[in-house]
């Protein structure tokens, strides 16, 4: 007969590794494409006479990584595996139970490390309209287009800061702007950035009064985000209403616990009860989640 701890270890162990594996392909994949381009770069033989010597060893150790990638996206699901190997194998709750307290955890972080990647994306556009409102005054007073861009992203905060960086030093290296910006929209896949770098491949081909076409990219990612706050705000309310009724459920279910413990232990260790808790249990979870599906701004 195997020892239970040795059981408890060997699931979080296995359970550690798969986050791990799962973490290091995600940040793996997300350097790829940029060491990559570096490679190349390096060995182009167009820029090997025209460039120092040390602009591409600099340029190979910088890693323009994905502002967006999500390397903790499968964590949450390894948490759950871990929570119910623990909860069945240390404590008497049943095993039906056990499990649905690990997938509510689950879905929970899941939720949370959903709601971290869409402040990073909302980050991302507050700091390309800063961007955009200090190359439109540059851009009015004569300045080209590359010298702004380089100018705006020196007072720029990061993740953005590094992506503009790297354009820059694309497009001084010799390399088309409208590729440049085009491969920007793949790095920052999101509707502001592709509007944004559109407007300056086309630009770049056809030329043209700039800044009055940024100015009009600037004023759609303001409207965004006022709109985005707003819904946001309208349904807070709702939100906190629903997180208290199924608080209150719990709460009403610990004091007929504490009020009666045997009829309530008796229920909770039968099959139709371990299976009715469980089945309650991932009901709310799955509430919670549809509630924030359909209440995410689609702007």
């Amino acid at each position: 007969m195997i020892p239970t701890y040795l059981i408890i270890l060997a699931g979080t162990v296995f359970a550690i590794s798969v986050a791990t594996i799962l973490l290091r392909r995600s940040l793996a994949g997300s350097t790829a494409g940029s060491r990559l381009e570096d490679s190349i770069a390096f060995l182009a033989p167009s820029n090997t006479k025209s460039q120092p010597r040390e602009q591409p060893a600099i340029e190979s150790q910088r890693q323009t990584m994905n502002p967006l990638a999500r390397p903790l996206r499968y964590s949450p699901w390894a948490l759950g595996v871990a929570v119910s190997l623990v909860l069945a194998l240390l404590t008497p709750i049943p095993s039906t139970i056990s499990i649905a307290i690990g997938f509510v955890v689950a879905l929970i972080c899941a939720q949370i490390e959903t709601a971290w990647h869409q402040w990073r994306i909302s980050r991302i556009e507050r700091q390309l309209i800063d961007l955009l409102d200090m190359m439109i005054p540059m851009l009015r007073s004569g300045a080209g287009v590359s010298t702004a861009l380089a100018t705006a992203s020196e007072t720029s905060a990061s993740p953005l800061r590094e992506q503009i960086d790297w354009c820059v030093q694309r497009i001084q290296l010799g390399d088309s702007g409208s590729i440049v910006f085009q491969k920007l929209s793949e790095r920052i896949p999101i509707d502001v950035m592709e509007l944004f770098a559109t407007t300056m491949s086309v630009h770049w081909e056809t030329g043209g009064s700039l800044a009055p076409v940024l100015a009009s990219v600037t004023r759609v990612a303001r409207d965004r985000q006022e709109v985005a706050r707003r819904i946001r705000s309208n349904i807070a309310q709702s939100q906190f209403s629903t997180i208290a009724v199924l608080l209150l459920i719990y709460f009403v279910a610990l004091v007929l616990w504490l009020d009666r413990p045997e009829p309530m232990e008796e229920f909770a260790s039968s099959s139709i009860g371990s299976a009715a808790i469980a089945v309650t249990i991932i009901l709310q979870a799955f509430g919670i989640v549809w509630m924030n599906a359909i209440s995410k701004p689609k702007t």
